[in-house]
C-alpha cells in the first residue's frame, strides 16, 4: 500500500469520526427545534435514535466503505452471524459489565447504582445507535485505520476516539470506556461487527437500568 492510499484511509476515517459531530450536531438540533424541542420520552427516545445521533455518520461511513473496498485499499464488512460470534461478544460484554461496576464501587460510586427501571423506549433505541456506533468504530474507523496502520494502532485511536464521543460523561470514564472499547476492538478482529455489537448490547440492556 502507498503511502498516499494510507493517507486517504486515515483521512476519510478522521472524517467519518467528524461527521459526528457536524453536521450530525446541525441536523438533530434543527429537526429537535423544528418539533419544539420535545421532552426526551416515549417516541423521542426512540426517534433521535434511528435518525438523528449516528445515522449520518454511518450513513457517510457506508458509502465511504463502499468505495474503498472497490478500490481494492481496505477489506469489505465482515458480519460472521454464527453462535461462535455471538458467544465471545456476550463474554466481552460481561466483562465490561464487571469492570464498570468495580469502577464505580473504588471511586465510591456505588450509590449510582438503583433498584431496575426498564424503559422499553431505551431498550429498542439501543438496538439501532449501537449498531450504528459499532458500524462507525468497530466497523469502518476500524478497518481503515488497520488497512493503514495496523491493528493495535488502529484499535488504540478508534476506542480513543470512542471513548471521546462520551463528552457527558467525566473523563475518567471516557477513558475507562476507550479501554474496553479496545476489547470489543479485539472481538471484532476476532469474529467479525457482530461480536462487539452484541457486547454493546450486553452492556446497556443490562447496566442502563440499573445506573
Amino acid at each position: 500500500m502507498t503511502l498516499v492510499q494510507r493517507g486517504v484511509l486515515v483521512a476519510t476515517a478522521a472524517a467519518a469520526y467528524l461527521v459526528g459531530f457536524w453536521p450530525t450536531w446541525f441536523v438533530r438540533d434543527t429537526v429537535l427545534n423544528a418539533f419544539g424541542n420535545p421532552p426526551y420520552e416515549g417516541v423521542w427516545i426512540l426517534v433521535p435514535h434511528v435518525f438523528l445521533y449516528t445515522t449520518l455518520q454511518a450513513l457517510f461511513c457506508l458509502a465511504a466503505w463502499t468505495a474503498l473496498a472497490r478500490l481494492g485499499w481496505m477489506p469489505g464488512l465482515k458480519l460472521a452471524p454464527r453462535w461462535s460470534t455471538l458467544g465471545l461478544g456476550l463474554a466481552a460484554g460481561l466483562v465490561s459489565i464487571a469492570v464498570l461496576v468495580a469502577f464505580f464501587f473504588a471511586t465510591g460510586q456505588a450509590g449510582a447504582f438503583h433498584e431496575p427501571r426498564v424503559n422499553p423506549w431505551i431498550m429498542v433505541a439501543n438496538v439501532f445507535s449501537n449498531f450504528y456506533e459499532e458500524y462507525v468504530f468497530r466497523g469502518f474507523i476500524l478497518a481503515a485505520l488497520t488497512a493503514a496502520l495496523g491493528f493495535w494502532p488502529a484499535a488504540i485511536l478508534s476506542s480513543v476516539a470512542f471513548g471521546a464521543t462520551h463528552a457527558q460523561y467525566p473523563l475518567e470514564l471516557q477513558a475507562l470506556i476507550a479501554v474496553l472499547a479496545v476489547l470489543w476492538a479485539w472481538t471484532a478482529k476476532r469474529s467479525g461487527l457482530l461480536a462487539p455489537y452484541t457486547a454493546h448490547m450486553a452492556l446497556d440492556w443490562l447496566v442502563d437500568p440499573v445506573l
